[in-house]
């Protein structure tokens, strides 16, 4: 029998202790190696890099896949004289929005915030899986990605924090060709042309242009009816804390509808005047104004599907660059104080 003060007890103790410690550090270990291997690289590591490149930007987009494709930040800048980036990315939701605005705002002071307003995604519930934390894996160790991690990933699947490889394990034919890429300058220098994007090219800060393709089949017309008893309260929640972000740092906050095609509009005009309604109220309430580019006067812009590859309203880059000159010129008119709603669109 021993003693109590034989070390024996402590010294088993100690060892359990070890080997729970290593055994976890090989979790680790073995997850980060998975997550290297089976996530490939995306634009929003691009992206967020922008943010930390050592350049410094006056106007900031925040919105969905209709600004990826649709606002040119250098095209903006041409007509503004601004220096923007665009944090504008397919799948991202008001919630993941509000930490992309709090992480580009710990390099950056912008004077502006222009939100590219997709009704739908007000609507719509983001799809469960890779998609939720899409952006929050390619986010830099920061305040923000604390914030970001508690607010939304704690209440995922467990995978989503601790396994998010495990949402790509169906691709793992694509595991030596995402290692080849990652083990690349290129990767490691961020250049976007490692980038998988089809009938296009990464145009720099944050906008995706897509190609005109002569005789391309654009879909057929699916865009979701508006409904405002289906708007779900999160979304409204998070473009709360946006505008009180941006109120509460001094930030301009303009709310804008990018403009889909005139034939869409025309497919179904009560439901986009009854979105247009819904978001003109939301926002006065506020204490903002929101322009809506679906009633831009037809003068202004040629709205025919030429410019378009889907009726759902995605521009190809010759349309993106025609409205993003005609976006600078709008954000020139309105922070000189002289903007007159009449000049850009149908309604005053």
């Amino acid at each position: 029998m021993h003693s109590s003060k034989d070390p024996a007890p402590r010294s088993c103790t100690l060892r359990a202790i070890l080997r729970a410690f290593f055994f976890l550090a090989l979790c680790v270990c073995i997850t980060m190696l998975l997550n290297y291997a089976f996530i490939p690289p995306s634009s929003v590591r691009i992206n967020l890099h922008n943010l930390r490149n050592g350049q410094q930007y006056d106007t900031i987009f925040i919105g969905t896949s209709h600004g990826q494709y649709g606002i040119d930040p250098a095209a903006v800048d041409q007509a503004a004289g601004t220096s923007s980036v665009s944090l504008c990315m397919a799948d991202a939701y008001p919630d993941d929005m509000y930490h992309l605005l709090k992480l580009a705002c710990e390099t950056q002071s912008p004077s502006q915030v222009v939100y590219e307003l997709d009704p739908s995604y007000w609507m719509n519930e983001q799809r469960n899986g890779s998609t939720q934390i899409f952006f929050y894996q390619d986010f830099p160790v920061s305040k923000a990605r604390s914030s970001y991690f508690m607010d939304k990933i704690t209440g995922l699947d467990f995978r989503s924090a601790l396994a998010p490889w495990s949402y790509y394990r169906n691709l793992y034919a694509q595991i030596p060709e995402n290692i080849r890429k990652k083990q690349s300058a290129a990767y490691k220098d961020y250049d976007p042309s490692i980038l998988d994007i089809p009938v296009g090219h990464y145009g720099g800060r944050g906008f995706i242009y897509r190609d005109r393709v002569a005789g391309e089949d654009k879909g057929t017309y699916n865009n979701i009816p508006w409904d405002e008893t289906m708007v779900k309260e999160k979304a409204a929640r998070y473009f709360g804390r946006i505008a009180r972000y941006c109120r509460e740092n001094g930030i301009r906050l303009t709310v804008i509808t990018t403009p889909v095609p005139q034939d869409t509009l025309n497919q179904s005009g009560q439901s986009y005047l009854q979105s247009h309604e819904y978001f003109t109220k939301l926002m006065n309430g506020w204490g903002l104004a929101y322009y809506n580019f679906n009633y831009l006067k037809p003068e202004l812009m040629d709205r025919s599907m030429e410019g378009y590859w889907d009726y759902d309203g995605h521009m190809d880059g010759i349309k993106a660059g025609e409205f993003s000159t005609l976006l600078g010129q709008f954000l020139t008119d309105l922070e000189s104080g002289n903007m007159d709603e009449g000049t850009y669109f149908l309604y005053r």
